[in-house]
């Protein structure tokens, strides 16, 4: 299976998301290939995101925020654990995952499951082997 697109983004991190939206905001037919299971790269799933969202959990739950008004004795939570972390931190990391999907999906932007290489300069090969190829020289609409 063969698909022609003007612009083939490698990855749905941040700078691969905002590539593909700009292109098709400009009109261009943009395809998006994705290796892993959810969108977002590193950032959303393993890394910006995860963590900055436990720290502002643990900072809630010690009050550390809070202790200037309350005293430095202040806590929401005395013992806190990875229990504690875990549901607030996923549900901002799959409503992040879910916000990047809309976006590329809203300017449509074709999303592609699977491993990208490059099959010649104009042409990569996607997961099961199948081929999709950049123009040459960018179409203008």
């Amino acid at each position: 299976m063969s698909n022609d697109y003007d612009l083939l983004v490698i990855g749905s991190g941040p700078a691969g998301q905002r590539a593909a939206i700009q292109a098709a905001k400009l009109r261009r037919t943009v395809a998006l290939v994705e290796r892993r299971r959810h969108l977002g790269g590193v950032s959303v799933n393993t890394g910006t995101i995860p963590s900055k969202t436990i720290r502002d959990a643990v900072m809630y739950l010690t009050g550390l925020g809070q202790r200037g008004i309350y005293g430095q004795d202040y806590r929401v939570k005395d013992e806190i654990d990875i229990a504690d972390l875990a549901p607030r931190t996923r549900q901002v990391v799959e409503r992040e995952r879910s916000v990047i999907r809309d976006q590329l999906v809203r300017n449509h932007v074709t999303l592609l499951e699977g491993t990208a290489s490059f099959a010649s300069p104009h042409e990569l090969r996607v997961g099961d082997g199948a081929a999709a190829s950049a123009a040459s020289a960018p179409r203008r609409s």
